[in-house]
């Protein structure tokens, strides 16, 4: 992570825990690091996935606290709800926190890694107009039409036609 992380002379730890002593000896601090996606594994449900974050911070220190503005983007890999391919997306984030100058260490990983949580929608589409599989063969409706009769999938179609 050193290769892709900058700001001067210091390093941004790969676990992006931060001494509290050297953000206040700097008076603040603004540093950006390409993370490893090993670190987000658990974050989404199977099968979907990050695959690329960068993370871009902002350390301001105060007399009592220090204020971080971050902003997190990346690519993921998500299944479409319709159509079960696989898609890549890009998604930006940012986040608001402060923290007391009286703690040691300012662990980012964890606000990190809520705020991706965060992102992740309860059903992905491939784009909006996604026609989805046919639910008897299995056809991929955007690729071909499938040759099956629509199934009436009401509850109801069984009384048509009893009373008149």
């Amino acid at each position: 992570m050193s290769e892709n992380s900058f700001y001067r002379d210091y390093d941004v730890p790969p676990d992006l825990q931060f001494k509290t002593a050297d953000i206040i000896r700097m008076g603040g601090l603004d540093c950006t690091a390409q993370l490893s996606p090993k670190y987000f594994e658990d974050v989404f449900a199977q099968p979907n996935k990050i695959t690329q974050v960068t993370v871009s911070l902002s350390f301001s220190v105060a007399s009592a606290e220090i204020l971080v503005r971050g902003k997190i983007a990346g690519k993921r890999l998500v299944q479409c709800a319709r159509c079960l391919k696989m898609t890549e997306q890009n998604f930006a984030e940012e986040f608001l926190e402060t923290y007391s100058n009286k703690l040691e260490i300012i662990d980012i990983m964890l606000l990190v890694r809520q705020t991706l949580a965060l992102t992740e929608e309860i059903r992905f589409l491939c784009k909006p107009d996604c026609k989805g599989l046919c639910p008897l063969c299995g056809q991929d409706l955007n690729v071909a039409p499938c040759s099956c009769k629509p199934v009436n999938l009401s509850p109801f179609a069984m009384l048509k036609g009893k009373f008149k």
